[in-house]
């Protein structure tokens, strides 16, 4: 087993159940997980931006053209006109092949 250590931080219970609850949120299993993750960007000197990005609403011009594409790649799906695979090499095959 590697070389561990523990640091204990004293939190009031509200404070530890919201950080907790955040940390899921953010798909951490843990409030460790969480601070783990700060903890090695912060040594390494890395930031790490763990926030929703709030990109607001698309325009209605874009949400047109996301809804056109969507119906023509689920058109093209159901008609066999998309390739489809049932492993990763096969998909790798197709996409290089689709380089030449």
């Amino acid at each position: 087993m590697s070389d561990t250590s523990t640091i204990h931080i004293p939190l009031e219970s509200s404070l530890r159940k919201k950080f907790t609850s955040k940390a899921k949120q953010l798909g951490f299993d843990s409030a460790q997980a969480y601070l783990r993750v700060i903890i090695k960007a912060t040594v390494d000197g890395r930031r790490i931006d763990l926030e929703v990005d709030d990109w607001g609403q698309p325009s209605s011009e874009a949400t047109a053209r996301l809804n056109k594409w969507t119906a023509e790649a689920i058109k093209d799906s159901k008609t066999g006109k998309l390739p489809g695979f049932t492993d990763s090499k096969s998909m790798m095959e197709y996409l290089q092949s689709e380089k030449n």
